[in-house]
């Protein structure tokens, strides 16, 4: 019935034995301890007849479920003692036994003991509306005592629509006596669990009922239109379609609750959405046998529908199989609702044919004829009940409604026919109810129109497109009805797979059968399920009873009003539309409302095949369309902007704030496809224009491509015109951010765009700190060849870097006219001038030599004499150290040991990425400082230094740092300010290039 899964096996008993109900009562009071159960059990004996006398002894606030309070007063003992011998004996093993189903129902089963005290708004007897306070305490303590078991079929939320339960007065109900130590028990006990077993398939019975009455409504509406009935060869076919629209519904009906399908409960029927496929199938074989052969109509259409199902069913399962299921997300959603948008005007057309007894057609005589006052009345009628339900559907919203608005719709009709007098006769004549089948046909009727013999086979090829077009449009409702209803029955793991592999299972039976299409239905399944179904039991009871109409043949099809069966197909039509063209407003952006409105004018004009086809055209067109409106281009910037995280000195620094601009930065994104890649070509043509050229020449161009996910031919090619582009200009294409074996890099490995020894104008590195660092020091290394050329001297050792092959110093024309070459020039004068006025206090005597590196790294700090003085202060508490190559400063999470001060070699910075491994983060050149943070702050390290090449260092002691702050609290605040405003610098960029870059 309506019980929630939880609270079946709370509900379950011993036959309604009132002293089980004690022990569900114990759980949540004394009784918790399960030995002390066992043991009360065990003395209980073999009869359990001492029970509720053991119970009250050892729990003495224990009180039945719904019994009167127990006391250990003599008196009250002796009451309890004649209460107990007018309950039933209790089996413990019966309560064991597997033979009861884990959801049976045993109702209460004293009927003194009910008369007397109220019933639980759960028990049997009485139809639920809504949960009391009581059942929701009891949900609540079995949730406290772990007895709450979830069930995915039947969510707590979601109570039943319908519930029903036996009569307080039915055999069932009677009290069962029996003696457990007499010779008959075990028999007995086998009895009333057979009964148990007859019983239980009754509470699914009104969900039965309602999946049954749903069956039928649309086995009226869409079996009778399955063949064109305005064809004259299949004008008396719509008892035909019914028989098979039942056999599909069964059979999808009987292989979903065989457990293929993850739901319980699930309800399955024929695909609504491929009648008209199904009627392009039909008229493209009459059109191509001819009329005048309706035999071979007739067996070629029913072949071809067997071989739609088939291939429908093949798909399906050969997408589960191969676990390929998420491919059909990939299917544009627009284009689907355009298709069903066509299908809603497929069914205004169609129930127009049906009520009206017409073949539509853009002629005056058809229009002429819709508007004769009989066939006026007949669609008019129809028309006029769908929009009045559409009406009534803004007030009314339960799921039952619309059921029952068509369930009245029959007896408002023969009710308002008897009145006005007229016969059965006269309403079939003039098609207000439809006609008897012809008498003395089974039905398998169907069964024997089948002639292979007489298949015409060149027009089933024929309908081959069609087919396809029918079993791709078939498999695009399973991703999304399958997690529609999951939402809803809020059911975990649900696997697409598995419900593809059912499906397929399901039309493969139902074409080997010759039948239609079908597919799990998400608003009957989620109406089935919340009215008490949510059962393979309830499943399989439901296909029995469609199979069982399916048996008794369509004789009912000559009792049911035109008017019906028109409603509810326009009803359905209207809704379709109602979602393709009204639900889709505000939500799609235009280009997609364009066309979802394309796809239903093709489809009405066209044809169903051809507006698939070119809503799959106008998706692939649109999508390069509007895919092409986004930039590949994230952000382009110039070096000025965000440079590499090295640690330089002062001079270095000063004379790449002036070059900088000639690097510049352009970060890629998404995929590169013809698109895209125009737009990218277009601008760096833009940057190579003479205007452009004069105010900002660059020397170096880096393309990142950290966020790009793939690449076709047509960038490739694109990026090999800008090599030759950029190499023409001698400009070097640096390349960062793809790893050689990717998508990307294998493309720009085919195009020859990556470094190679036949040409150093393109580079390859690893990420854009790595590039914008080779870039840098390729611009310092022109700035020592211009500082030797302009003093007459060499380039230093110390700075002779090896990156790509420079001129001489005595090759460099210092006086060029380039725009690149004036600006290196401009900025190496620049940079020999600070240098210059800065170098007199290095070159003077000092007391430590570390004094001339300290100054060399301050130098931009300084503003007067304070500088000199404080570092003269602090240099001679440096002393001087060697590491080698791979050795390191310091680690990641040790105490600070020092601050350091570098004067030859190169040391890395490391830090973890989160997964175990190190990241270079920092290069630190000599004149440079670091370790002052951690110094100041007396923190652990955070990162980790590794010495990159032998390098020579000057340390500052942290016992010495600590000793002079102790000392020499002035001097040493003057240092630490300096310390601090030196690592500001490097904050600075290293926050530019993680924010910025």
């Amino acid at each position: 019935m309506g019980l929630h899964p939880g609270l079946r096996s709370s509900i379950s008993s011993s036959r309604g034995d009132a002293a089980i109900a004690g022990i569900d009562s114990s759980r949540r009071n004394s009784m918790d301890d399960r030995s002390s159960i066992n043991q009360i059990i065990t003395q209980a004996g073999a009869g359990g007849g001492n029970l509720s006398r053991l119970l009250r002894e050892r729990s003495p606030s224990l009180q039945p479920l719904h019994g009167p309070t127990y006391s250990t007063d003599p008196a009250a003992a002796a009451a309890a003692a004649a209460t107990d011998a007018a309950l039933p004996q209790f089996d413990s093993s019966y309560i064991g036994s597997q033979r009861v189903p884990r959801n049976a129902k045993h109702p209460e089963t004293h009927d003194e003991y009910q008369q007397q005290q109220p019933r639980s708004p759960d028990s049997y007897g009485a139809i639920k509306q809504a949960p009391g306070r009581a059942d929701k305490h009891q949900k609540s303590q079995m949730h406290a005592k772990g007895q709450y078991h979830t069930d995915t079929r039947l969510p707590e939320e979601h109570e039943p629509l319908l519930t029903t339960q036996p009569s307080q007065y039915s055999t069932h109900q009677q009290t069962r006596h029996f003696d457990a130590d007499g010779p008959f028990a075990h028999l007995q006990r086998r009895w009333h669990t057979a009964l148990d077993l007859a019983i239980w398939p009754l509470q699914y019975i009104p969900a039965v009922v309602l999946g049954l009455i749903l069956n039928l409504l649309d086995g009226l509406s869409y079996g009778l239109i399955a063949f064109p009935v305005s064809i004259p060869v299949f004008d008396k076919f719509g008892p035909v379609g019914f028989s098979m629209y039942m056999l599909s519904t069964a059979v999808s009906q009987f292989v979903l609750s065989s457990g293929m399908s993850a739901f319980r409960g699930a309800n399955g029927s024929m695909l609504i959405e491929a009648i008209p496929f199904l009627h392009v199938i039909s008229t493209t074989i009459v059109n191509n046998v001819g009329e005048e052969l309706p035999d071979r109509i007739i067996a070629t259409t029913l072949a071809s529908y067997a071989i739609s199902t088939i291939l429908t069913g093949v798909l399906f399962f050969l997408l589960g199989i191969l676990k390929i299921g998420r491919l059909v997300d990939f299917f544009p959603r627009h284009i689907l609702v355009g298709c069903i948008g066509g299908v809603g005007y497929f069914l205004l057309q169609t129930g127009l044919e049906v009520t009206s007894r017409l073949k539509l057609d853009l002629q005056w005589s058809v229009l002429r004829q819709l508007f004769v006052p009989n066939t006026l009345g007949l669609w008019g009628s129809s028309l006029l009940a769908a929009l009045f339900l559409r009406v009534l559907n803004t007030r009314y919203t339960h799921p039952l409604f619309v059921p029952l608005f068509f369930m009245a719709i029959p007896a408002a009709f023969y009710a308002t026919t008897s009145a006005l007098g007229l016969s059965m006769e006269c309403l079939r004549a003039t098609g207000w109810v439809f006609e008897l089948p012809e008498a003395g046909k089974p039905f398998y009727y169907f069964y024997t129109l089948f002639d292979l013999w007489n298949i015409d086979w060149h027009s089933v090829g024929l309908t081959v497109p069609t087919m396809f077009g029918l079993a791709f449009f078939s498999i695009l409702h399973v991703p999304i009805n399958v997690p529609a209803l999951a939402v809803s029955t809020d059911a975990d793991k649900i696997d697409t797979n598995r419900e593809l592999l059912a499906h397929g299972v399901t039309n493969l039976l139902s074409g080997a059968l010759g039948t239609f299409q079908n597919y799990l239905v998400y608003s009957n399944s989620l109406l089935f399920i919340r009215s008490g179904g949510g059962s393979n039991l309830a499943g399989a009871m439901l296909g029995l009873a469609t199979l069982g109409i399916f048996f008794s043949g369509p004789a009912i099809i000559g009792y049911i009003p035109t008017m019906v069966v028109g409603a509810l197909i326009f009803h359905l039509g209207l809704e379709l539309i109602r979602e393709a063209l009204i639900d889709t407003v505000g939500v799609v952006n235009s280009i997609e409302y364009a066309t979802i409105v394309s796809i239903i004018l093709s489809m009405a004009v066209l044809g169903f095949n051809e507006g698939i086809f070119l809503g799959i055209l106008m998706a692939c067109f649109f999508f390069i369309l509007l895919y092409s409106r986004r930039s590949g281009m994230r952000k382009a910037y110039t070096g000025s902007a965000v440079r590499s995280t090295v640690r330089r000195q002062y001079a270095q620094r000063r004379f790449l704030d002036d070059v900088c601009k000639q690097i510049q930065v352009m970060r890629l994104q998404g995929f590169m496809f013809f698109g895209t890649i125009n737009g990218i070509e277009a601008y760096i043509r833009n940057l190579l224009e003479q205007r452009q050229w004069q105010e900002n020449p660059i020397r170096f161009l880096v393309l990142d491509f950290a966020l790009v996910n793939g690449m076709d031919f047509s960038a490739a090619e694109a990026f090999i015109r800008v090599r030759r582009l950029l190499e023409a200009r001698e400009i070097y294409m640096v390349i960062c951010g793809a790893e050689r074996s990717s998508e990307v890099g294998h493309a720009l490995r085919a195009a020859s765009v990556w470094s190679s020894e036949e040409t150093e104008y393109v580079q390859t590195f690893a990420s854009l700190n790595d590039a914008l660092e080779w870039c840098e020091n390729v611009l310092l290394q022109y700035y020592y060849l211009h500082q030797a050329a302009l003093a007459g001297t060499h380039v230093p050792q110390n700075y002779n870097y090896t990156f790509v092959t420079t001129p001489q110093p005595e090759e460099v024309n210092i006086y060029g006219s380039s725009p690149r070459n004036a600006m290196v020039s401009e900025a190496t004068q620049s940079a020999m001038t600070v240098s210059r006025s800065g170098s007199s206090p290095v070159m003077r005597v000092s007391p430590s030599p570390a004094l001339a590196i300290l100054q060399q790294a301050f130098h931009d700090l300084d503003s007067g004499g304070s500088v000199d003085s404080t570092l003269a202060f602090i240099a001679p508490h440096f002393c001087r150290d060697q590491i080698s190559s791979g050795q390191y400063l310091w680690q990641l999470g040790s105490p600070p040991l020092g601050m350091y001060l570098v004067e030859s070699g190169i040391l890395r910075v490391y830090v973890d990425d989160g997964s175990g491994m190190a990241e270079a983060i920092e290069s630190i050149l000599p004149g440079t400082v670091l370790g002052e943070l951690s110094l100041v702050t007396n923190k652990e390290y955070n990162t980790a230094v590794v010495a990159d090449s032998d390098a020579s260092i000057w340390v500052l002691p942290k016992k010495a740092f600590d000793d002079l702050c102790e000392h020499k609290p002035a001097q040493m605040l003057a240092f630490i300010q300096l310390s601090l405003a030196y690592s500001a610098q490097g904050v600075k960029a290293v926050t530019a290039y993680a924010f910025c870059a």
